[in-house]
């Protein structure tokens, strides 16, 4: 049935719209399809996963009692140190997918693992190629959704390995039909002589690798904006919804931005992504698949959900993977839901603004409340300053200090005005006094993969 769908779905059934019969449902009819999914994938956990058994029986649940959207509640939600502890307690793969050994050898495609950075070691996952087939189904759509064309050339920039980013786009891209170049192996000096030899119109990267990239291309001798490219898809940090980041996105290469994000554990193919109705926004809002994934935005703590447009955490089941079917597991990026529809056409809910940051990073600073994006968005929204920015947090609650580092993108610029520039804007915008140091151009390092800008030094020290 599965394979049938993706077969059935294999062109695009509108100029905009790859699968209108699917991003176009009434909230009703799409409630019903995912009520279907949410049975069958209750029942396949709880008779062939181990954890979710044991997960399912200490709720009280038992086979009948999830049939619909609206006994998904009924299921407790799963914190991502749960799963660690079970793979550490079993390795190498813990007991919370129902895939079997004999089924992993008989059509296994790939193992995945997470970065490692919110763990004590990266966690590893299994995917089939019946996985692969739906990966490369919504890679489409999303990709379509964003404006990319037989015509198009891409150059996928992920790390070529174990990341999913790098493998769902490539096989979507291939199955559209769009040519490849594989940089993800290549050093940033190669991957400027590939765009600049093979005119690739398509660039897949991070959000601050893209920042990166360009500097490096310009560095070279030639310009960014006047380059092949025209359409860049970021993932793997909320840079391309933050409005100052996505500005100077657009201001260095000329071309159109766009939000694709997921997470390794839960939404391994595109859970949201912006559509070219979105191009000219500031803070696009990325439309959510809500017909392989339910979606809620929950209060942490009690989990209980939120209205429409106030904040809350990102809980995600997903209703479509062989190896990997899960119910609410707790994603944990700050968002806000809008179910309004699109004027693009399609009715799936979308996060306004994109991810805010996840749930784990919020700091408080003398009794308020930041999320890593809004320092992002105060410290480039300044003129003059560079690319590259380091936040460190100090103190014990009631004397926190706050210290900014960074760099002129001139290094002709005078650093004493820079700094008032920049201590002006990030108080005001934030509203806390902060300490700003400018440091040499050059000096910070360059981020190729996730950036990690954002330190919170009482945290360290309480681990300590």
């Amino acid at each position: 049935m599965v394979r049938e769908r993706v077969e059935n779905d294999a062109t695009a059934g509108h100029a905009d719209i790859w699968c209108p019969r699917l991003e176009t449902l009434s909230r009703a009819e799409l409630e019903k399809h995912q009520s279907e999914k949410i049975e069958a994938a209750f029942d396949l956990l709880l008779h062939g996963s181990e954890f979710y058994r044991r997960k399912l029986a200490a709720a009280g649940l038992a086979s009948g009692d999830v049939r619909t959207r609206a006994d998904l509640h009924k299921v407790p939600v799963t914190l991502p140190g749960e799963w660690m502890d079970d793979q550490q307690a079993n390795p190498p793969w813990g007991t919370f997918s129902p895939l079997r050994h004999e089924d992993w050898l008989a059509r296994g495609w790939m193992l995945f693992t997470t970065s490692g950075t919110k763990a004590a070691f990266p966690r590893a996952f299994r995917h089939t190629t019946t996985d692969r087939d739906l990966w490369a189904w919504h890679g489409k759509r999303a990709l379509h959704a964003m404006g990319v064309r037989s015509g198009d050339i891409a150059i996928n920039c992920f790390a070529y390995g174990t990341s999913v980013a790098f493998w769902g786009l490539h096989y979507a891209l291939g199955e559209m039909g769009i040519p490849v170049i594989s940089g993800g192996g290549a050093t940033t000096e190669r991957r400027v002589e590939l765009i600049h030899q093979f005119k690739p119109t398509v660039l897949l990267c991070t959000p601050s690798y893209a920042l990166h990239l360009g500097r490096v291309l310009e560095e070279s001798g030639r310009s960014a904006k006047d380059s092949s490219i025209r359409r860049i898809i970021l993932a793997g940090e909320p840079g391309a919804s933050v409005p100052a980041t996505r500005k100077r996105l657009r201001e260095l290469w000329g071309a159109v931005v766009h939000d694709d994000f997921g997470c390794t554990e839960v939404a391994m193919s595109p859970l949201g992504y912006t559509c070219s109705a979105s191009e000219s926004e500031d803070a696009p809002s990325p439309h959510l698949m809500e017909d392989q994934y339910v979606v809620e935005c929950l209060t942490p703590g009690d989990w209980t959900p939120v209205a429409d447009g106030e904040l809350g955490v990102l809980v995600v089941s997903n209703l479509f993977s062989e190896a990997q079917p899960i119910l609410r597991y707790v994603m944990g990026d700050w968002l806000r839901i809008t179910r309004e529809p699109c004027a693009c056409g399609r009715t799936h809910a979308r996060a306004l603004g994109g991810l805010q940051g996840r749930y784990d990073d919020v700091v408080k600073v003398k009794g308020l409340k930041f999320y890593p994006a809004a320092f992002e968005d105060a410290v480039r929204s300044v003129k003059g300053t560079g690319d590259e920015f380091k936040v460190e947090i100090e103190g014990n609650g009631e004397r926190d200090v706050v210290t900014i580092t960074v760099e002129p993108a001139d290094p002709a610029e005078d650093p004493a005005a820079l700094l008032t520039r920049v201590e002006r804007a990030v108080s005001g915008a934030l509203g806390i006094n902060v300490t700003v140091r400018v440091t040499p151009f050059g000096t910070l390092p360059r981020t190729q993969t996730k950036a990690k800008r954002f330190f919170d030094l009482r945290r360290m020290e309480e681990k300590a």
